[in-house]
């Protein structure tokens, strides 16, 4: 069962989803809702699996709620759930770390789609982001500079494509420790400590 939480200041949103998905059907539903940042802060961090995070609410920058509910709950994935369809913030939240960001007109099939997948350690373009990303072929970490091996490249690439270590593994067909063990090299070699911010530094290279 993965169990959202979902930030929203719309009631009307919060009983969308939860007409989506019922416990006696699904194996996901809406354990936990807020309508406001200060209220989120007060969730217990054991009691939901995902975070559902509005873009704009009634108080606060995105990009500082953001930091906020991830600073309070490590660990926990945050999808973007919102309206907006410009590039320019899809880019920002998924710079800052988001796993994915769902349109609030997706329907039931594609929420739950991108939720089991973020719930497997994958980041989930949004169809805006894939268009991005096609059009701006990020190669920065090819240079030479950081002399990264073949394997390396092709695991960042895998990487930038959302895919979770496991399933880089057998794309690859490697030990999953072996994955991980590339991955904490390739952080080392870009000085990052976690994924998401491995992710800052290679969308901020040059193309």
């Amino acid at each position: 069962m993965i169990r959202i939480f979902i930030i929203e200041d719309h009631p009307v949103t919060i009983a969308g989803l939860r007409t989506f998905f019922r416990p006696s059907r699904d194996t996901i539903i809406v354990n936990k809702t807020a309508n406001s940042i200060d209220k989120a802060l007060l969730i217990d961090h054991d009691s939901f699996d995902v975070v559902l995070l509005d873009l704009w609410l009634p108080s606060g920058e995105p990009e500082d709620n953001f930091k906020k509910i991830t600073a309070k709950f490590p660990g926990k994935p945050v999808v973007i759930y919102s309206g907006e369809m410009s590039v320019h913030w899809h880019r920002k939240m998924y710079k800052l770390g988001a796993k994915a960001f769902i349109n609030k007109n997706a329907d039931k099939s594609l929420i739950e789609d991108t939720l089991k997948r973020v719930i497997k350690g994958e980041t989930v373009y949004s169809s805006g982001m894939q268009e991005y990303l096609s059009k701006r072929v990020i190669e920065g970490y090819r240079n030479p500079k950081f002399g990264l091996t073949t394997e390396q490249e092709e695991i960042i690439q895998y990487f930038l494509e959302g895919l979770s270590a496991k399933d880089i593994a057998g794309k690859l067909k490697k030990d999953l420790s072996t994955i991980h063990k590339q991955l904490k090299n390739i952080r080392d070699i870009f000085e990052v400590s976690s994924d998401a911010n491995l992710m800052k530094a290679i969308l901020n290279l040059p193309a």
